[in-house]
């Protein structure tokens, strides 16, 4: 039984790592850029800001709200996803494995007995979580769930001169 409609390789597993770590990297710098261009500002611009620094700050928290709201919205979706994925396996696996425990304990004959535990048997070795596909799949969840906080501190960074 395969658990799984599609089993990624080594290679493409360490290229979704990696993408999440180079967007991760890329994000906590421009974030750096930017959290120094603002507290510059906040800085230079006193007790009264003017109305261009007032703009800013106010863009500053609507954008982190709107941001974490989104990168929520995005790791829910993907871990109920995940999660649903996790139950269909587990639930055809126990199914397949109930399936082949009645098939065993009706057998006939011998050689029908041994080859249904024989299936029994891998069926039961069988995990129905491939490993590679929920590790490639936490990185696809973790990236979606990063991609609104990275889309808005790499513009902020650009934008502010950062970058």
């Amino acid at each position: 039984m395969t658990s799984a409609t599609f089993s990624p390789s080594l290679g493409e597993l360490s290229t979704n790592w990696l993408r999440l770590f180079t967007d991760t990297c890329e994000m906590l710098s421009a974030t750096t850029q930017v959290v120094k261009v603002r507290t510059a500002r906040m800085a230079m611009a006193g007790p009264l800001p003017n109305e261009r620094d007032r703009v800013e700050f106010s863009l500053m928290s609507r954008e982190k709200s709107e941001a974490a709201s989104e990168s929520i919205q995005a790791m829910g979706s993907g871990l109920v996803s995940l999660g649903m994925t996790l139950a269909m396996d587990t639930s055809k696996h126990i199914w397949a494995a109930s399936e082949a425990a009645s098939a065993l304990a009706s057998s006939r004959s011998a050689t029908q007995w041994i080859e249904c535990q024989a299936a029994l048997l891998k069926i039961a070795a069988a995990s129905p979580a491939d490993p590679l596909q929920l590790a490639s799949s936490t990185a696809r969840v973790v990236r979606e769930s990063l991609a609104p906080i990275h889309e808005r501190a790499t513009a902020n960074a650009k934008r502010l001169g950062g970058l």
